[in-house]
């Protein structure tokens, strides 16, 4: 299919799970006049069965979804060929890189209108990635501080280990002790360890804390307090 002067390859799915997104009828047709085949969610079970295995899709999700970070890490474990692309307004380094590490490839604000997210959605398709120029710089810089990371928070900055900083990651994508033991091939005892000197670090009252006061501070906006789903 031709769709002002661009072919469109119709094999290229769009999933959109964006129930708390206000223009998501007008993007959603938008991107099936392009010449995309669309499916729309309201609830997070739905999205793997919606995602093919074998073929490309690009899924667009709304960060009005508090475990955003968690719905991509999980998605693309089973789906590894989706590319997701987030509506986001993100003005720390760190969000984004936490968010990259969760398997992000596009952003885009929510606020720039039909026609940016509709770009934002085609350079992810095309060339896999779609990062603001605004946040290139600060990325490089925090890559090119080596080992160690800072984070921002609520509570103010506080430097991190490389250790920490995954922890950190997997924290924010709502995952539970065991899970990050799992994931980093540790014990749980270790990141009971690692959680705890974080904790401290943020000057926290305990875990779910911590996550509200990174969280805050990556979004200053933000007033309410998001708590993660598993205990220490």
């Amino acid at each position: 299919m031709v769709s002002g002067g661009r072919a469109i390859d119709v094999r290229w799915r769009v999933v959109a799970y964006l129930t708390t997104f206000p223009m998501a009828t007008e993007l959603t047709g938008v991107l099936a006049e392009l010449g995309y085949e669309i499916d729309s969610i309201t609830v997070t079970s739905e999205l793997v069965e919606h995602v093919a295995v074998d073929k490309p899709t690009v899924v667009v999700i709304h960060n009005g979804h508090h475990d955003w970070l968690r719905i991509v890490a999980d998605l693309l474990r089973v789906r590894p060929l989706a590319r997701t692309v987030l509506l986001a307004e993100i003005n720390a380094a760190e969000e984004f890189l936490a968010a990259i590490s969760a398997g992000v490839a596009g952003f885009c604000r929510p606020d720039a209108g039909v026609d940016a997210i509709v770009r934002t959605i085609e350079s992810v398709r095309e060339s896999g990635v779609a990062i603001p120029r605004s946040m290139i710089a600060p990325i490089i810089n925090q890559l090119r501080n080596g080992r160690g990371h800072r984070i921002c928070s609520a509570a103010g900055a506080i430097d991190v280990t490389d250790c920490e900083w995954q922890i950190v990651q997997l924290m924010l994508q709502r995952r539970s002790t065991r899970e990050i033991a799992d994931e980093l091939f540790v014990s749980v005892g270790t990141i009971r360890t690692h959680i705890s000197t974080i904790v401290h670090k943020l000057g926290a009252l305990d875990r779910d804390d911590a996550v509200a006061l990174i969280e805050r501070g990556q979004r200053p906006s933000q007033v309410g307090r998001i708590v993660g789903t598993e205990p220490a």
